[in-house]
Order: C-alpha cells, then sequence, then structure tokens
C-alpha cells in the first residue's frame, strides 16, 4: 500500500520541486472539481415567491395578521423541513408501503386520469338504471319475532312447546328489542350470522323454532312474514343510479390509462 502511494505521488513531489505554483494550480483545480461533484448531485429544493406567498397567505387566513420577517422565516424553514422529510419518506420506500399514503396517490392519479366527468343526462340515466337492474333489486326481507338467552337454556323443549301454544317465555333482554320488522337478509346476517338467517330463511312463516345459536347467543324465533325481491323504482335510487354511472365512466377512463401503462411493464404473477 505503502508502496503504491510512493509511486503514485513520486510525480507530484519531483513537480513540485520543478514548479510548486503549478502544484498549487493542479491541487486546488482537484478540490474545485471534488466539491462540484458533490454539491452538483444534491438535489436542490426550491421556495420560489409562489410557494412562499402561499404560505404567507395560510398564514394571515389563520393567524389574522400578515406575517413579518421572522414569522416568514419560521414558514420558509418548516416548508423545507417537510420536503425534506417528504424526500426521506419516498428515499426510504414509505410510499410504496403505507397503505394510506400509496391510496392516497392512487386516487390523486385517478382524478388526473379521469378529471370530473361531465354531468349525466336524464336518459343516460335512465339506460344506464336499465342497463344494471340487479344493481337496483330490493333485498328479501322478513318480519321477525325473537326470544333472547345469552345461554342455551336448559329447559328449552318445554320452552318452544309453550311458543307453539301461543305462551309467553321470559327471555334476556336485547339492545335491538324482541320484535324486528321489515328487515333485509343483509341486516339480519349482520346481527345474528349466516347460519341463523340461513335457518330462519327455510323456517315456515308462523311457527316458533329454536333454540338457535347466533353470534349474539340463542334464540327461540319466529318469521311472521316475508317480502320478496323487488326491483326498486327509478325516481327512489335516480341518486345512486347518477354515482354509478359516474364511478363507471371515471373507471373506464382510467381502465384505458392502466392498459397503456401496463405495457412498459413485465408483469408477473407467482404460482
Amino acid at each position: 500500500m505503502h508502496a503504491l502511494m510512493r509511486r503514485l505521488t513520486a510525480p507530484l513531489r519531483a513537480l513540485a520541486a520543478r514548479d510548486p505554483f503549478l502544484v498549487f494550480v493542479v491541487v486546488s483545480g482537484a478540490i474545485f472539481v471534488l466539491y462540484w461533484a458533490v454539491t452538483a448531485s444534491r438535489a436542490t429544493i426550491d421556495v420560489p415567491l409562489s410557494v412562499q406567498k402561499s404560505l404567507s397567505d395560510d398564514y394571515e387566513m389563520m393567524a389574522g395578521r400578515k406575517p413579518d420577517a421572522q414569522a416568514k422565516a419560521k414558514l420558509i424553514h418548516d416548508y423545507v423541513a417537510d420536503e425534506l422529510l417528504f424526500r426521506e419518506a419516498v428515499e426510504r420506500g414509505m410510499h410504496m408501503t403505507d397503505k394510506t399514503t400509496k391510496q392516497r396517490l392512487i386516487d390523486r392519479v385517478r382524478f388526473m386520469i379521469a378529471g370530473a366527468p361531465a354531468e349525466p343526462s336524464e336518459d343516460q340515466l335512465m339506460g344506464y338504471y336499465a342497463g344494471h337492474r340487479d344493481l337496483y333489486r330490493a333485498e328479501p326481507r322478513m318480519s321477525l319475532d325473537h326470544v333472547f338467552f345469552e345461554r342455551k337454556p336448559a329447559d328449552a323443549p318445554a320452552m318452544l312447546a309453550t311458543l307453539r301454544a301461543g305462551g309467553t317465555v321470559k327471555g334476556d333482554d336485547f339492545w335491538m328489542g324482541h320484535d324486528l320488522p321489515n328487515y333485509g337478509e343483509s341486516m339480519v346476517r349482520g346481527m345474528f350470522g349466516q347460519p341463523f338467517t340461513d335457518a330462519l330463511k327455510k323456517a315456515p312463516a308462523g311457527s316458533w323454532i329454536g333454540p338457535l345459536q347466533s353470534t349474539r347467543g340463542w334464540h327461540f324465533a319466529r318469521v311472521r312474514d316475508r317480502g320478496p325481491s323487488a326491483m326498486l323504482p327509478y325516481t327512489d335510487v335516480r341518486d345512486q343510479v347518477s354515482q354509478d354511472y359516474l364511478a363507471a365512466e371515471t373507471g373506464a377512463l382510467v381502465e384505458k390509462e392502466v392498459r397503456k401503462l401496463e405495457s412498459a411493464y413485465r408483469i408477473q404473477v407467482e404460482q
């Protein structure tokens, strides 16, 4: 190592013996080139006048007065600090791993691609409604009575016989009450679970069954009546149709752009 350094510095020592000023110029030039290479590799954070004005305007709106010199310096410092932290987050790949940040960026790009779609005409909405009838169909509904127990009752057969004979049985209190009128199947499923809902769907109307276990506890239940699935009138769902139409238009524009972007990538789906 020392022999290599001697070989590298020997020409410089010989040059210094003949012309010290020339050595000074060479070394100074090397230092300048090194400094330029380091500083040129740094990214620049610009704080243009437009940004400074925006910062001052925001400050004035919140504080009720224009920022003085000290406040302006603090605003610029905070802006630069935020920019540095943002770039550090990107450098660490947090925009790829933080789900909330990633979704916000995706939503912003979606809006940049599609913008705000034009307000649809009534004919367009009616056409969408007619072409997507399954989206606007009310689910089957049921009205039911139930007697609730936090734990499975020991004398369940006797209780069921009493209920079927027209008698009453005292159960535990239930937060939604014991009469559940005109509930959609999804509401029943959300409250009590799928197995409980399936049992009610199979039960004959007007007949007590049980005890049935739900996600809440145990029940004796009676379906009083059922309502079939039915098409919802256009006038009742027009606002929802409009939202769905605009979402479909936006989705089509975004999907078109995604297909273009996809051609620049090699997609690998691990099996």
